[in-house]
């Protein structure tokens, strides 16, 4: 294991001497010979590392230096500004090691890879403070030329920032963090007084009088001891250790009042939900962005888009937000208020095609859709959320020609003032019937808590995750409203072009391709033609009555450049929870957190758990009171009294199957038990569970017309017969009047025979 405990024939020591003479000791930072032969012209140096172990291996006698690797922000590519003398701290780990990074990040250098001592100090200060200036120059250096290569072999180097690059298995970097030193991880040496007073400007990066009850512990300490967070007054002009410790609890972070108010008698009153977090959506496009943040409960406050035919959709999606048709490059315009503009979390995904692997020559739109990005960070900076999230496609991150404009574009959010966390995210883990895989963004101001990525809800059998969701199943909606779909103009099955192509099994695939603006290279699982723009909408996780507008071809451009609900509403309900729970003083602005629930569950935290839904209980049910106490949290809730998602797979027994033919095709694949032999990307489910009591539910799950036996007919024959039934002999589910009952006894019947029942 790469950085385990130090054990024999290994031993730790406190302090070593170079042959120059120079005492090391842990804490201390020394300068690394530069490994490359390469000739430069000008400065030029290796990189640095801040001891945190001194190891020397008995058998061999060999010193091994332990600690923290520090490079020069020049050598760090676009991400950070170029100044003299500023390192970044680097950290590489992998993704399959569940270790704290600053363990399982530590660089190991042998002691002959010393060039010599250097002073640093890793700050959370921002620049200038605490860099070489503060300190005099040898007088007699004449020359600006002679000082700079004074300054850049000997003078004080400043560590402010942290990179932590995730890799996969296959050392793949698909993930990582690019922030600022927390207070908690720095030197704490005593400051100067001036620079208590510049802790407060708006440009620095967290209060010196901010928060510090974080969790993260201390870096560089000898011998491995944790070190708090240095208060900005010192001991003596406080008054004493008792004065010190009332004054670190008059600095820590206070509860939200929307919470719990206390009245003059001192008296807590009744808790109150908080009230819902705003969110606003920059290249909104028809707002998949907007629909998942509806979903995770987001107030939807305004969305902008400079595509007329977009923003048609998203206004008649969400009426009660306002509308910006315009550019980025214009946005905000001056005539509209900002504080109008203020959102709690913002989102920007700008246009994805230049940057996609599939983009092979050149477009028109070319130019501005590279310039688009670049309005990212003014907009950022302008408008100041709390969180903002972007959404690319993947090719940013991982081909050689882009990642110069990925780096500028984490620089541009750095300087705006936000902590940066971006992943390289597979949508199928949350449900999406394809393989989408996107860069995901969360961008935090400084101050507050950097959320985490939500966990993945689906995956393959025996992962104890949700079965991943197949085509069939995406495709629910259009089989349970058949009649609906016929008057849907986004929904014209006959009317679209013949193909021919290979058929697939829907109940164990994915979407063959990825949907792009045109569609991608997807085709119907029967292989007779394309899928048609609603079917697509529902492969994007939209809901079937969403509303788009335009052409056929303008509704596939929508649905393509959209962010799937269902991964945006993940990704805001993780973000919501996060400042619900800094709002209400349970974490704090400098908690790394990996996964808050466990965070909570860690520290002995306890969240009530939300009242039953009513979506949870039969239509029949006579509503009642929850069992639960209502929660003073709105998104802080977990999901212990609720019950599982009504949304259950279509499984399907496995076994040979009949010929079928296309229609308008002669040609006639056959199915048979080698198909199911084949590989899938869903593993299929082999029984059929029965309706459990009490369900909520009332559809016939499995006898869609009444008729058990019909309901064992594989699934894609089943299909078959529904596509090319004419749409007046299509079997329908029937309708049973019953009289003389009672709701609960009609429920009853109803799950037992697989109907509907209208009601009176």
């Amino acid at each position: 294991m790469r950085n385990g405990p130090i054990r024999l024939p290994d031993v730790e020591l406190d302090v070593y001497r170079l042959e120059n003479g120079e005492i090391l000791n842990p804490g201390d930072t020394v300068e690394l010979k530069d490994p490359s032969k390469a000739h430069y012209e000008g400065l030029h140096s290796g990189s640095f590392l801040r001891i945190k172990f001194i190891i020397r291996n008995l058998e061999t006698d060999e010193v091994t230096l332990r600690g923290y690797l520090l490079c020069r922000t020049k050598y760090h590519g676009q991400i950070f500004d170029w100044k003299l003398n500023e390192l970044v701290m680097v950290l590489n780990v992998t993704e399959d090691d569940h270790r704290d990074a600053f363990v399982q990040g530590m660089e190991n250098f042998s002691i002959n890879d010393v060039l010599r001592k250097r002073e640093c100090i890793v700050t959370h200060l921002s620049y200038p403070a605490m860099t070489f200036r503060e300190g005099p120059l040898p007088i007699h250096l004449q020359t600006d030329e002679e000082r700079k290569a004074w300054v850049f072999r000997r003078g004080r180097l400043t560590c402010r920032w942290l990179n932590i690059a995730i890799y996969t298995a296959s050392r793949k970097n698909y993930a990582g963090v690019v922030r600022a030193i927390y207070s908690g991880e720095s030197d704490g040496r005593k400051l100067p007084g001036g620079l208590r007073d510049e802790g407060r400007k708006p440009e620095m990066p967290i209060d010196l009088d901010g928060d510090n009850r974080g969790h993260s512990k201390g870096l560089f300490n000898a011998k491995g001891a944790q070190k708090r967070h240095r208060p900005s007054k010192s001991l003596e002009e406080i008054g004493g250790v008792d004065d010190l410790k009332v004054a670190r609890q008059e600095k820590k972070h206070k509860k939200s009042d929307s919470v719990e108010e206390v009245d003059p008698t001192g008296q807590p009153s009744l808790p109150t939900k908080t009230t819902r977090y705003s969110f606003g959506d920059v290249f909104c496009g028809a707002g998949g962005a907007s629909q998942g943040a509806s979903t995770a409960g987001l107030h939807v406050k305004w969305g902008l888009d400079k595509d007329e035919y977009a923003m048609l959709a998203y206004g008649a999606n969400f009426p009660g937000a306002t509308t910006f048709n315009m550019d980025a490059h214009d946005f905000p315009h001056p005539a509209v208020p900002k504080n109008f503009l203020k959102v709690d979390i913002l989102h920007l995904s700008t246009p994805c095609c230049y940057w996609s692997p599939a983009h092979t020559c050149a477009g028109q739109n070319d130019q501005a859709n590279f310039e688009a990005i670049y309005t990212v960070g003014p907009i950022i900076e302008k408008l100041k959320p709390r969180v903002a999230t972007l959404e690319q496609t993947f090719g940013l991150l991982t081909h050689t020609e882009h990642k110069k404009n990925f780096r500028q574009l984490m620089n541009d959010i750095g300087k705006a003032g936000y902590d940066i966390r971006y992943k390289i995210q597979d949508m199928s883990e949350f449900g999406l019937p394809q393989r989408r895989k996107r860069l995901l963004i969360i961008a935090a101001r400084r101050g507050t808590p950097l959320p985490p990525f939500p966990r993945p809800t689906h995956g393959p059998a025996g992962s104890g995750l949700k079965r991943c969701t197949s085509v069939y199943q995406a495709l629910e909606p259009i089989r349970r409203l058949t009649r609906r779909s016929e008057y849907d103009e986004y929904h014209r099955p006959d009317d679209m072009k013949p193909i021919d192509k290979p058929a697939y099994d829907p109940t164990t695939s994915f979407l063959k391709g990825c949907i792009t603006t045109g569609g991608g290279d997807n085709h119907h699982y029967l292989g007779n033609r394309r899928y048609t723009a609603r079917e697509m909408s529902l492969f994007q996780s939209f809901p079937y009555e969403y509303v788009f507008t335009g052409s056929h071809c303008e509704a596939l451009k929508q649905i393509g450049n959209a962010f799937p609900p269902i991964m945006a509403s993940a990704l805001y309900k993780s973000i919501a929870k996060t400042l619900e729970a800094y709002d209400n003083g349970i974490i704090g602005p400098e908690d790394d957190i990996a996964d808050l629930d466990a965070f909570l569950r860690d520290r002995n935290i306890a969240v009530q758990p939300s009242a039953p839904s009513s979506s949870g209980r039969s239509l029949f049910e006579r509503a009642s009171l929850p069992s639960v106490p209502s929660s003073p949290y709105r998104y802080l809730t977990t999901a212990s009294a609720s019950r599982p998602s009504s949304r259950t797979s279509t499984p399907i027994r496995a076994g040979n199957s009949s010929t079928q033919t296309r229609a308008g095709n002669s040609g006639t694949p056959a199915r048979n038990a080698s198909t199911r032999a084949r590989r899938t990307d869903i593993e299929p489910t082999q029984d059929r569970p029965q309706p459990r009591s009490g369900s909520s539910s009332i559809w016939g799950l499995w006898a869609r017309a009444g008729n058990i036996e019909r309901s064992r007919e594989p699934a894609h024959e089943q299909a078959h017969e529904r596509e090319h039934t004419p749409h007046q002999s299509r079997m329908t589910l029937p309708v049973r009047p019953k009289r003389n009952m009672t709701d609960r006894e009609r429920a009853e019947q109803a799950e037992a025979d697989g109907e509907i029942v209208i009601l009176d």
